[in-house]
């Protein structure tokens, strides 16, 4: 009897971790209406940017897996960006701003770039402390997408032309 009573427990234990991994990879309610600067000194809203698909990444200088997926969200920016797809990279608190600076340059980031220096970001997006951390924007402000870990251009061209979007 008690070996039953541990394989059940077993069992909610398991539907309980896939709950909560499908919960944190899934939508999360609406947009923050913050604001912020970008690295260059530019003020932004996100209410700038209502009516428009976004992409909201939290990653870091020395996160190898941000470091890996940068090719394929420099990709979908080329691909989106003419079609209304914002895309903004919020860079963590721990890092520096000369650290991202030099990493947009050599990379050739073309989206925009914040520096979460106080984690305000972090905490208007639930508290995200792990990267990357991806969310998807409708235009209506509805969060449709909270992805912990990299994310693939394939998964992101589905997500993208379910809204709408077109690969170009």
């Amino acid at each position: 009897m008690k070996a039953q009573h541990r394989h059940i427990l077993f069992a909610l234990v398991l539907i309980a971790g896939l709950f909560l991994i499908n919960w944190l990879n899934s939508s999360s309610g609406i947009r923050p209406d913050i604001s912020f600067t970008d690295i260059d000194g530019q003020q932004h809203s996100m209410n700038d940017y209502a009516g428009k698909p976004m992409l909201l990444t939290f990653w870091a200088t020395d996160c190898p897996g941000c470091i890996q997926e940068m090719p394929d969200l420099i990709a979908l920016h080329d691909q989106y960006a003419k079609q209304g797809l914002v895309m903004i990279e919020v860079a963590m608190a721990h890092d520096s701003l000369a650290h991202i600076k030099a990493m947009r340059d050599e990379r050739n980031m073309p989206f925009i770039i914040t520096w979460d220096h106080k984690s305000e970001m972090a905490m208007a997006f639930d508290n995200v402390r792990v990267t990357p951390t991806h969310f998807l924007i409708a235009p209506n402000g509805d969060i449709i997408m909270r992805k912990i870990g990299n994310i693939s251009a394939d998964y992101m061209h589905e997500k993208l032309q379910k809204m709408g979007l077109v690969k170009s």
